[in-house]
């Protein structure tokens, strides 16, 4: 059994919810919040694969 990564957790939902917003302010016509949307997505997708291998 391993311990959860808390931070990492938090750090993926944090992602993914900013991700969210800035999809949403993309879709209403504000191209500048695709490129924090594009980052926070990237850091979301690096953090699941970190959670992922520690956890084999």
């Amino acid at each position: 059994m391993t311990s959860v990564r808390w931070a990492s957790v938090a750090t993926v939902a944090g992602c993914a919810l900013l991700a969210l917003v800035c999809l949403v302010a993309v879709l209403r016509g504000r191209t500048w919040a695709a490129l924090p949307g594009l980052l926070a997505t990237a850091i979301g997708f690096r953090e699941v694969r970190v959670l992922q291998r520690h956890g084999h």
